[in-house]
């Protein structure tokens, strides 16, 4: 399955559980909507990559990289299931950009009024660029003057990242509640190896150049924290 096929399974998975219920419009009233956007903080590092950018004068991550992420969920009305899907990327200074984006499913473990506890697992893809418009080794700057264009190197993989969430309801009305939330998460980025190649003027598509980069990757587990806001419906 291609990159974009996967992205688009992600989004749509949601919209087919509900496409069934909603020719009803009093099936409407069978689900709940939740939006939570918090900050999150990582803890895994890559010291092959780091050492990497160290070298060529890039600004590698820092000890814990900064993030956003963002959450639409969905809950079944009588039932403790909620399923979502969860985007993030790091917004700390570094020359990694970097991104998931993912399905989660968790289970309502204790509520009450104001409080949640839910516990989980969601399943994705994670992705890195650099975009090396510095300092280049010798076989990358050949290859930067043959296409006459800036390189990029690549790489994806699959993320899979347990979770228990707190959910703190303190502002509730009949149909809404806004509170906080805090998410203790370890992720498992099964990381691909990075490729090297471009974008070609005009286009959104990276063309990979196929040769070899001398630059190793390793698959990336650590801890994550976030904190945040939380609305649901």
């Amino acid at each position: 399955m291609s990159r974009w096929r996967f992205i688009l399974f992600l989004v749509l998975a949601p919209v087919s559980l509900l496409a069934q219920p909603l020719k009803d419009s009093s099936a409407i009233s069978s689900y709940s909507l939740m939006f939570n956007v918090s900050t999150v903080f990582y803890t895994a590092e890559d010291t092959r990559i780091n050492s990497f950018l160290t070298k060529y004068n890039y600004t590698k991550p820092q000890d814990v990289p900064v993030g956003l992420r963002f959450e639409i969920a969905l809950m079944p009305s009588g039932g403790k299931m909620i399923y979502s899907i969860n985007a993030g990327t790091v917004i700390s200074n570094q020359d990694i950009v970097t991104a998931d984006i993912s399905l989660g499913a968790y289970r309502r473990l204790i509520e009450t009024k104001h409080f949640w506890i839910v516990a989980g697992l969601s399943f994705g893809e994670h992705f890195d660029r650099i975009v090396l418009n510095g300092e280049l080794p010798p076989s990358f700057d050949s290859l930067a003057k043959k296409y006459n264009t800036t390189l990029s190197l690549h790489r994806d993989g699959i993320i899979i990242e347990p979770a228990t969430k707190f959910f703190w309801y303190p502002f509730k009305t009949k149909k809404t509640q806004l509170g906080l939330f805090t998410g203790v998460y370890y992720d498992f980025d099964f990381n691909s190896r990075w490729r090297v190649g471009y974008y070609p003027e005009n286009s959104m598509t990276f063309k990979n150049l196929r040769k070899p980069t001398n630059v190793a990757t390793v698959h990336e587990f650590g801890w994550v924290f976030s904190s945040g806001l939380s609305i649901s419906f």
